[in-house]
C-alpha cells in the first residue's frame, strides 16, 4: 500500500497558516477536470486542475475557506462532462435550491479532542480480555425520525447516558458512511470518509465519539467495503464513485443489494478503501470496525479472491501495528474457516448462533428435546473450540421485518407472559454462554412490538420510547437486559478469559436442563443453570464432580441472578434464598436448587 493514510494528500487539504486549500483528485482517464466552488447550488467560481504524471489531478486556490461547498467538473474519457463530488470528502452537505449533494472544505486542525485518557487506556488494555457488552444504533432513527433527523451533537448527551444507565461498554453505529436515501438502512454508501449529511458534519460526529469515550464508552463503525452505490443522479451530476474517470475505476460485478462490488484485483480499490478505515480509526478515533459482507468480499461463485484476502490482512495488520486496542470484527455469513488467522481478525459475529437459537426457542416445548444436541450442546462446543473468536449477536438483519421482532421470533408460545419468559432467558443465554461478548439491536431490550424498520419506514424513531422504563413486561425486561449487562460487567469470570473459562457441568436433554461453570476470579466461580422447559422444580440435584480440582474448595453457593425474578416480569417463585450443598463419599458435592420454567439461574461459588 503506497500511501495507507491517503486522506492526507487526497481531497480538499486546507492550510490554515498559508489561507490555502489545494485540491487532489485521482481520475487518470479523464480528458480535463475543474474545480468547481459552490454557493446555494450555483458555480461561483471555475479553477482549471492540472495533470501529474500519475493520473493525480491538482489545483491550488486562496479562495476555497473551510465551509465552503464545492464540486469537480470531470470531462472524461468519452467526452462526457459530469459534475462530482470528491471520493474524499470530510463532510457533505445538502443543497434543496438544486437538490444535490456538494462536498465541504473541512479545516482538520479546528475541533479539539478530550479523550486522551481513553485513547492511552486503549492503547495498554487489551481488548481482548475485557467486557464487550455492544449496543447497535442507527444514528439517524434512534433518537428521532429521519424526516426530523438529529445532529450528531444532539443525540451524545443522551445515548451516553442511556449506554451508562444500561450496561453498553461500546456502541456500534450503522447508517454512519454518507449513503443515498434517507428512508435506507445506510449500506448504499456514496462516500467512505463524510458522515451521512443529515446528521451533521465531520466535526459534529468527532464530538459524538469524543463524548461517548470521555464517559468510558467505545465506539465501533459498521464499515461496508464490500460494495458501493453504483447508479448517477442524472446525466450531468452524480455523487457515486462510478465510472468517475469514463471507466469502471472500482467496480466489478453487480451485488445482490443494487450495487456493485468492488473489485480488489484493482490497486486504487485498495488504497481507497485502506485508507477510509485508517481515516475514521486515526482522524474520528473509531475503536473498531465491524466489517459487512465479509463473505461477498473474498469469495464469489466458489472462488476464492485472493487480493480481497490479502487487502483484508494487511489492514488489519496496519490497525494492529498502529493502533493497538482497535478491534477489527467480521460479519461473515458462510463459514470461511479460520478468518483470525488466515485475515487477522480479532472477532467474529457469530451468525449461525443466533439463527439456531431462536430456531430452538421457536420449538414448541415438547419437541426441543430432539434438537437439544445440535442446537445447544454442539453450539456451546462450537463458541468453545472454535479457532474464531465469537461475538454473540442479534443485530437489525435479525429483526427487520413486522413478522419478526425479538418477542416473536424466540418463543412459539401464545401466552404472552411465556413469550417474555422465553426472551429473559434467551437474553441470559446471550450474555452467559461461552463468547468473547454479545451484541443487541436498538429495542430488541424494550422488547418492542413493531419492528425497527417498521417504524423507520413510517418516520417514527426506530425505538418505541414509550415502552421504556414503563411498569409494562417490556419495560421489566429492560430491566432484566440492564441488570445482565452490569452483572456481566461485574464479574471478569464472563470476559476475561472469554469461552476459555466455560466448562460443563451438567446437561440433561429431557428436562432441557444445562449448567456450567464461566471461570473464578478472586476466589469466586460463577456457574450458570437454564431451563429451556416450561417445567418448574423445587429441588433439583446437581453433581459437581470430584474430578473437578475446585470441588473441595467451595465453602458456600449464592443465587446473585434468577430471570423469573417478578421486578422482571417472572412469577416471582423458584428463587434460592439458600442454595445447600451436600458432598458424598466420593467426593462429589450436590448442589440441591430451585429452577424455575423458561428461566436462568446465576449462581456464585465462594471458594477457600
Amino acid at each position: 500500500m503506497s500511501h495507507f493514510k491517503l486522506y492526507e494528500i487526497r481531497g480538499a487539504q486546507y492550510y490554515q497558516q498559508l489561507g490555502l486549500t489545494s485540491f487532489c483528485l485521482y481520475a487518470p482517464n479523464a480528458r480535463n477536470v475543474w474545480v468547481i466552488l459552490t454557493a446555494y447550488g450555483s458555480e461561483q467560481k471555475r479553477i482549471e486542475m492540472i495533470r501529474t504524471d500519475d493520473g493525480i489531478w491538482e489545483a491550488v486556490t486562496d479562495q476555497a475557506r473551510p465551509g465552503r461547498t464545492y464540486l469537480y467538473l470531470v470531462h472524461d474519457c468519452h467526452g462526457k462532462q459530469m459534475l462530482r463530488t470528491d471520493p474524499v470528502s470530510f463532510s457533505v452537505t445538502h443543497i434543496p435550491e438544486v437538490d444535490q449533494i456538494h462536498s465541504i472544505v473541512h479545516d482538520e486542525t479546528v475541533y479539539q479532542w478530550n479523550d486522551r485518557q481513553w485513547i492511552e487506556k486503549r492503547r495498554r488494555t487489551n481488548p481482548m480480555k475485557s467486557p464487550l457488552s455492544i449496543y447497535e444504533i442507527q444514528v439517524k432513527s434512534w433518537l428521532s425520525s429521519t424526516r426530523h433527523s438529529l445532529q450528531y451533537r444532539q443525540i451524545a448527551d443522551e445515548l451516553v447516558k442511556y449506554c451508562q444507565r444500561m450496561g453498553f461498554t461500546h456502541v456500534e453505529m450503522y447508517g454512519i458512511l454518507e449513503h443515498t436515501g434517507e428512508r435506507e438502512y445506510g449500506y448504499q454508501i456514496a462516500n467512505f470518509f463524510a458522515p451521512y449529511r443529515h446528521n451533521g458534519r465531520c466535526d459534529d460526529l468527532k464530538y459524538l465519539i469524543d463524548r461517548l469515550h470521555q464517559n468510558d464508552i467505545g465506539v465501533i463503525l459498521d464499515w461496508v467495503p464490500t460494495h458501493y452505490h453504483n447508479y448517477h443522479k442524472h446525466q450531468n451530476y452524480s455523487f457515486s464513485l462510478h465510472n468517475y474517470d469514463g471507466t469502471d475505476m472500482y467496480a466489478r460485478s453487480p451485488s445482490p443489494w443494487g450495487t456493485l462490488y468492488f473489485d480488489f484485483d484493482k490497486e486504487e480499490t485498495r488504497q481507497l478503501l485502506f485508507a477510509s478505515a485508517m481515516y475514521y480509526i486515526d482522524r474520528l478515533h473509531i475503536d473498531g470496525i465491524r466489517f459487512d459482507a465479509v463473505s461477498g468480499m473474498i469469495r464469489r461463485n466458489n472462488t476464492d479472491i485472493p487480493n480481497a484476502i490479502e487487502f483484508l490482512r494487511k489492514l488489519n495488520h496496519t490497525i494492529h501495528e498502529h493502533y493497538p486496542g482497535v478491534l477489527c470484527i467480521a460479519e461473515e455469513s458462510d463459514g470461511y474457516p479460520n478468518l483470525s488467522q488466515k485475515m487477522e481478525f480479532d472477532l467474529k459475529w457469530n451468525m449461525a448462533w443466533s439463527y439456531d437459537m431462536r430456531n430452538f426457542l421457536r420449538t414448541p416445548y415438547a419437541e426441543r428435546s430432539q434438537h437439544w444436541q445440535s442446537k445447544v450442546l454442539d453450539k456451546f462446543h462450537y463458541a468453545r473450540w472454535s479457532p474464531d473468536k465469537m461475538i454473540l449477536t442479534v443485530s437489525h438483519d435479525d429483526t427487520d421485518r413486522s413478522d419478526c421482532v425479538l418477542l416473536n421470533c424466540v418463543s412459539h408460545a401464545r401466552d404472552y407472559e411465556e413469550r417474555f419468559s422465553d426472551l429473559r432467558n434467551f437474553f441470559a443465554w446471550q450474555r452467559c454462554s461461552p463468547s468473547r461478548g454479545h451484541m443487541i439491536h436498538m429495542g430488541d431490550e424494550i422488547a418492542q412490538p413493531t419492528s425497527w424498520y417498521q417504524r423507520f419506514r413510517q418516520n417514527l424513531s426506530s425505538m418505541d420510547w414509550s415502552l421504556s422504563d414503563s411498569d409494562s413486561l417490556h419495560g421489566r425486561i429492560q430491566q432484566c437486559v440492564r441488570d445482565l449487562n452490569h452483572l456481566y460487567i461485574q464479574y471478569p469470570q464472563f470476559w476475561e478469559y472469554g469461552e476459555e473459562g466455560y466448562s460443563l457441568i451438567y446437561e440433561y436433554g429431557p428436562n432441557l436442563i444445562i449448567a456450567y461453570h464461566r471461570g473464578i476470579y478472586n476466589h469466586r466461580r460463577i456457574g450458570v443453570v437454564h431451563n429451556f422447559g416450561n417445567r418448574g422444580f423445587e429441588k433439583y440435584n446437581i453433581v459437581l464432580s470430584s474430578s473437578d480440582p475446585n470441588v473441595t474448595r467451595i465453602e458456600r453457593v449464592e443465587e446473585i441472578f434468577n430471570t423469573n425474578d417478578q421486578k422482571y416480569g417472572g412469577s416471582g417463585a423458584y428463587l434460592n434464598g439458600e442454595i445447600r450443598m451436600n458432598m458424598n463419599h466420593n467426593r462429589d458435592v450436590t448442589l440441591q436448587l430451585a429452577i424455575p420454567p423458561l428461566a436462568t439461574v446465576i449462581f456464585q461459588e465462594h471458594l477457600k
